[in-house]
């Protein structure tokens, strides 16, 4: 049973995370969700720089420099505070982004029993930076660094693995141990799967992505009068079935003309609920999608 085998891979410390998550991803292709796949496969693959991170995977961690002056004087793994870098800089002195895929973070873990990881500034910071720290005593900036611990890592790691756990157990005892009942959920069902990802995975709240006001909209053609392409492009901004067939509905019962109000109710209802990416793009931006993907079908465009 494949919800079985999740729970029991999430229970288990030294079962893999990398292969809990990878069925995670069968287990969003058999409900068809796409929440749940992105969310797993960023896990994997490791996030984009211009993705909103979760909360588990931001640490705290301080900066510290090494510095190089005349006649070979030097000072080592000197403390950074944010205050003398520029507001845009800060962050590098406050607080790690951890990005990098959720294996390489259960690698560091599983071989390094203690003390602490360095993650280095980016080449471009550290040369912005090389004549610009104060009380550096006139020297160069040649190297810095952020330390995160092994606690921090070891968070990330169990965070991931209990957030799949508590969402199993609700998706179990929402719709049963079978892998059949998964496959013959109702769209209240689904509806209610949806919600318990989202507030098991990603604890109430879909992740805002950075620069989305600007994100294009006709990243999909859909062909006039195509319902299987619509229903297939709604499917990919994290839509459910039961939303899907109520659009369905107020097509049917239209006002004799594309775009009545029934549509366009249904439109400003969902744009709230739209992702791209795996990510909450915001009412404004998923009105725009939406309403874009519905002109395509009537076309409009």
């Amino acid at each position: 049973m494949l919800l079985d085998d999740i729970i029991e891979l999430a229970t288990d410390n030294k079962q893999s995370v990398t292969v809990l998550l990878r069925k995670c991803i069968v287990l969003a292709h058999q409900i068809k969700n796409e929440k749940l796949k992105s969310w797993a496969n960023k896990e994997l693959n490791g996030y984009a720089n211009d993705d909103e991170l979760p909360g588990y995977r931001v640490s705290l961690a301080q900066a510290k420099g090494n510095f190089s002056g005349w006649g070979g004087s030097a000072m080592n793994h000197w403390p950074i505070p944010p205050a003398l870098l520029e507001p845009k800089h800060q962050r590098f002195a406050r607080e790690v982004l951890l990005t990098q895929a959720i294996s390489a973070y259960e690698d560091l873990v599983a071989t390094k029993s203690k003390g602490n990881f360095s993650i280095s500034w980016p080449t471009n910071l550290v040369l912005y930076y090389q004549e610009r720290i104060e009380n550096s005593k006139n020297m160069n900036l040649v190297s810095a660094y952020q330390e995160v611990t092994r606690g921090a890592l070891v968070e990330v790691v169990d965070s991931v693995r209990t957030r799949v756990l508590n969402m199993a157990l609700e998706i179990q005892s929402e719709i049963g141990e079978r892998d059949e009942d998964l496959k013959r959920m109702t769209p209240q069902s689904a509806q209610r799967v949806d919600q318990t990802i989202v507030q098991q995975i990603f604890g109430g709240n879909v992740y805002v992505a950075t620069g989305q006001s600007s994100m294009s909209v006709q990243h999909q053609t859909i062909a006039v009068g195509d319902w299987a392409q619509l229903e297939q492009a709604l499917r990919n901004t994290g839509l459910s079935q039961l939303e899907i067939e109520e659009l369905s509905t107020a097509v049917k019962q239209g006002d004799q003309k594309p775009m009545g109000t029934g549509v366009m109710g249904w439109i400003k209802k969902n744009a709230p609920k739209a992702i791209s990416g795996g990510v909450k793009i915001g009412a404004a931006v998923g009105q725009t999608l939406l309403t874009e993907y519905l002109k395509q079908y009537y076309g409009l465009s």
